[in-house]
C-alpha cells in the first residue's frame, strides 16, 4: 500500500511551506485538523554569526517594520545543548506560516542555512485511526525539515524519547499528503522531537 504521493521535492522553502496553507484549510473543512496559534523555528547556535547573535533586533525589523509586516508575537528560548527556539504566536494561520518562512529565510540568507533544523507547527488532530479508534483533540505537530524540504507528523505521547503514536502519525501523514502537503517519503527521516516548548 502506498500512502504518499510522488510529488517532486520543492527547490525552495516557500514552495514547500505554502502547501501547508492549502492542506490545513482542506483538512480543517473536513474536521480532521485544527491549527493552533503557535509554531516555532529550531536552529543550532552559532557564536560567529552576527545575524544570529543580534537575532532579537533582526526579528523585530522583519516582523514589525514595513507595509507587509505580520506583527506576529515571538520569543526566543535557548537550550543548554546549543539549540535555539524562536516561538511564534499568531491567530491568523496565514500570517503564522508567512512569519515562519520569513524568519527561516532571513537566517538562511545571512549565513545560517546550515544552522536551520526545522519549523514546527502545533495542530490539533481529530481523525479516525481505525474502525474502533478515533483521536480527538490530540495535540500534535507537523514538522518541516529544512534539509529535506518536506513535512512529517509527530504525535508525542509522553516526554520521554520514543513515546509517540506511530499509528496515528501514519494516518495523519496519509491525510496530509492527500490534502496536498509535501510529506517526507522516508519513514526513517520522521525524527522525533521531544521537549517542544509549546
Amino acid at each position: 500500500m502506498r500512502f504518499f504521493n510522488s510529488k517532486k521535492t520543492p527547490i525552495d522553502d516557500w514552495s514547500a511551506l505554502s502547501t501547508f496553507l492549502t492542506s490545513e484549510k482542506l483538512l480543517q473543512s473536513k474536521g480532521e485538523v485544527s491549527p493552533a496559534r503557535r509554531a516555532g523555528v529550531l536552529f543550532s547556535e552559532d557564536k560567529t554569526n552576527d545575524f544570529l547573535l543580534n537575532l532579537s533586533n533582526e526579528i523585530d525589523s522583519i516582523l514589525y517594520d514595513g507595509e507587509g509586516a505580520t506583527r506576529t508575537l515571538y520569543e526566543i528560548q535557548k537550550e543548554d545543548n546549543g539549540l535555539v527556539w524562536i516561538i511564534l504566536e499568531d491567530g491568523n494561520f496565514n500570517d503564522l506560516v508567512s512569519s515562519i518562512y520569513t524568519i527561516g529565510n532571513a537566517i538562511s540568507s545571512n549565513g545560517g542555512s546550515e544552522n536551520l533544523i526545522a519549523a514546527i507547527f502545533e495542530i490539533y488532530l481529530s481523525v479516525d485511526i481505525d474502525d474502533n479508534s478515533t483521536r480527538r483533540g490530540v495535540r500534535s505537530y507537523c514538522i518541516y525539515r529544512y534539509d529535506r524540504k518536506s513535512f512529517y507528523p509527530f504525535i508525542p505521547t509522553g516526554e520521554n524519547e520514543g513515546e509517540r503514536d506511530k499509528t496515528a502519525e501514519s494516518v495523519l501523514g496519509r491525510d496530509l499528503s492527500n490534502s496536498g502537503l509535501i510529506i517526507e517519503k522516508d519513514f526513517s527521516q520522521w525524527m522525533g522531537l521531544w521537549g517542544i516548548p509549546f
